[in-house]
Parts: C-alpha cells; sequence; structure tokens
C-alpha cells in the first residue's frame, strides 16, 4: 500500500489526537473481562473473594493486560451460582453458572479465550491453593504451598516466577509458618511476595505481624506504612499500630 507525504505527516498527529489511529493497519488483540460475581448468595457457594483469586491464580504475569478479573455485585441466576460474566469487546457478555474451583475456571478461561495459553503450571498451582484455602492444619497449608513454589519456580521461568499464583502461594505459606511459629521463614516469603504484587495489603499485614513477633518494630512499622499505601481502608489501623510501635 503506498502512503503519501501528507499521510506520513497525520499519521502522528491523528496517533496524539486519538490513541486508538495507532491500530491503523495492524489487527489488534481483543480484550477480555471476566466478571466473578460477589453477591453473598455466591459467596456462601464458594464464589466472592476465593473464586476471584482463582481465575487470577490461572492468568500467566505476562498476559499483558488482555485478561482482566474483575469482582461484581450480583449477575442474577442466584440459585445457579457461583456465577460469572464474561465480556469480550466491550459488549459481547456471556453466562457461565456453578463455577466453585480451579477446573471449573479454567474451563471458562479455555471456552472465552481459545486463542490464549494457560500454562498447565498454574491450573496445578491453583487446585493446590484451593485446597489449602479449605485447610485447617497450618502444617498441610505449607506442604501444599511448598509444592506450588518448587513446581512455578522450576525452569526459572518469569510469568511462572512473577504470577499471582506465586504470590498467592507464597502469601498463604508466609500466614502458616507465622502460625507455627517459623517468624524467619515467614518473613522471607512475605518478603518475596510483596516484590511480586506490593499493592496487595494481606502480605504487608503478614510481613508486620512477623517482623513485631521478632522484635524488629522497626520493620514492623515499615510493613505497616507499606499495608496503608496498598490498602487506604486500613490506613487508620495501620496509624494506630504505628504509634504503639512507636512509643
Amino acid at each position: 500500500m503506498m502512503i503519501n507525504t501528507a499521510t506520513m505527516f497525520l499519521l502522528p498527529l491523528l496517533m496524539l489526537l486519538f490513541p486508538s489511529a495507532s491500530s491503523f493497519g495492524t489487527t489488534q488483540q481483543k480484550k477480555c473481562v471476566v466478571k466473578v460475581c460477589h453477591n453473598k448468595d455466591c459467596c456462601k457457594k464458594g464464589g466472592g473473594d476465593n473464586l476471584f483469586r482463582t481465575f487470577r491464580d490461572l492468568v500467566p504475569s505476562d498476559d499483558n493486560n488482555q485478561l482482566t478479573i474483575e469482582s461484581t455485585g450480583c449477575l442474577s441466576q442466584c440459585g445457579k451460582g457461583p456465577n460469572v460474566c464474561v465480556v469480550k469487546n466491550g459488549s459481547d457478555e456471556k453466562m457461565y453458572y456453578d463455577i466453585k474451583d480451579a477446573l471449573d475456571a479454567s474451563a471458562v478461561l479455555d471456552v472465552a479465550t481459545p486463542e490464549a495459553e494457560y500454562p498447565i503450571e498454574l491450573l496445578v498451582a491453583a487446585s493446590n491453593i484451593h485446597q489449602a484455602e479449605h485447610t485447617s492444619s497450618p502444617a498441610k497449608r505449607e506442604e501444599l504451598m511448598t509444592s506450588v513454589v518448587t513446581d512455578l519456580s522450576k525452569n526459572s521461568n518469569p510469568a511462572l516466577m512473577n504470577s499471582y499464583a506465586m504470590f498467592h502461594a507464597l502469601t498463604i505459606r508466609a500466614d502458616a509458618r507465622l502460625d507455627t511459629n517459623n517468624i524467619d521463614g515467614a518473613i522471607e516469603d512475605a518478603r518475596l511476595a510483596s516484590k511480586i504484587f506490593p499493592s496487595e495489603g494481606k502480605v504487608w499485614r503478614i510481613l508486620a505481624s512477623a517482623e513485631e513477633q521478632r522484635g524488629s518494630f522497626d520493620g514492623a512499622i515499615v510493613a505497616l506504612g507499606e499495608l496503608a499505601r496498598a490498602d487506604p481502608s486500613f490506613a487508620t489501623k495501620a496509624k494506630k499500630e504505628i504509634e504503639r510501635l512507636s512509643s
């Protein structure tokens, strides 16, 4: 295709005025949004936050934001829950019902985004994480999460090592180690997890608790400050804790 001189000068201007113009002459990959119902009925059946995190566990870190996982209000059809709505191209919606675990979530992603590839390691990790979250024994949780961390660390694949599943596994293991009084292990895991997803407040709460139990009040104060930044809803509580540790 021939492009004349005038067009060559106009294209940069169009790209500035209309960002979508940057896709001129190219085929842009379509974005997909997975909306997970957080209505109380779905939550009681295993949906809500647990299912939201399971979907995130299945997505590698090199997804380039083509798939977004969101929480949403009631999607109706409560009797069929937990429910998930997949939106493609901004308006093409499809409902999925009775989505309870990693296998169900993986099937939704396979149907919704057939062009994408989701590593089998993340499905195994998500299944083990789901099991750990329903296990009361700290030792068993640590065992399950150690297997996840080990598997995702093989071959030093950045898409797996920097995935939400790795962050999730390290966070659960840090919490389990805190429960078994393995303070140094909890701190190590929490610090590793915080480097992957520093915007997640829970890991900073675990790190603050572990640092305080080790007697490192300065470390606990730093973690509480990060917690307040990551989750402003905890800012007031974090401030009170910092004042207590500073007195």
